[in-house]
């Protein structure tokens, strides 16, 4: 049994460089589920609707930064190093880019299609962090997961990172 931390699993993310070449590749990164995504998962589910206007979000977003350290009591304010500008934004991950449920081995899983962030001009990072949100940008939203890459990437102009991920109840 792998040692899952929580509800996402980063499939594969790929760095390319502007000809199209593989330069970083990782598989199957497992995240920390953070304390306030699981509070909000749970009363979304259980409590939500008008009763106590906890709703499903219409949007998840995937987001990169660059904090040192990774804990469960932390929220959008504790990121760090998240890159602006020459391209960045926090792309869409639900409704935007659609998921697929899938039954893999006797687990459910939601999986993404992938995700695609692009460097236009300049260049951003470091980046070791890949994370799921419900803000679009800021710091006004719910942080709830965060997976670790095995060493910092930083992005140059014409490069692009696809991500795919999955969303499990158990163990992925």
């Amino acid at each position: 049994m792998k040692n899952w931390q929580g509800i996402m699993k980063i499939d594969e993310i790929i760095q390319k460089d502007h000809d199209g070449k593989v330069i970083y590749k990782e598989e199957n990164i497992y995240n920390i589920l953070h304390a306030q995504g699981e509070e909000r998962i749970l009363s979304a589910v259980f409590l939500g609707g008008p009763t106590n206007n906890t709703y499903i979000p219409s949007n998840y977003y995937l987001g990169l930064d660059n904090r040192a350290t990774i804990s469960s009591n932390q929220t959008l304010a504790n990121l760090s190093g998240e890159p602006s500008g020459n391209g960045y934004s926090r792309q869409p991950a639900s409704s935007v880019t659609g998921f697929s449920i899938v039954n893999n081995g006797g687990v459910y899983q939601a999986r993404s299609n992938v995700i695609i962030f692009a460097a236009v001009v300049g260049s951003w990072g470091p980046v070791i962090n890949l994370f799921l949100t419900d803000a679009s940008s800021g710091t006004s939203g719910n942080l709830y997961s965060t997976a670790v890459l095995a060493s910092p990437i930083i992005i140059s102009a014409g490069e692009t990172i696809s991500v795919r991920f999955s969303l499990a109840l158990k163990n992925c």
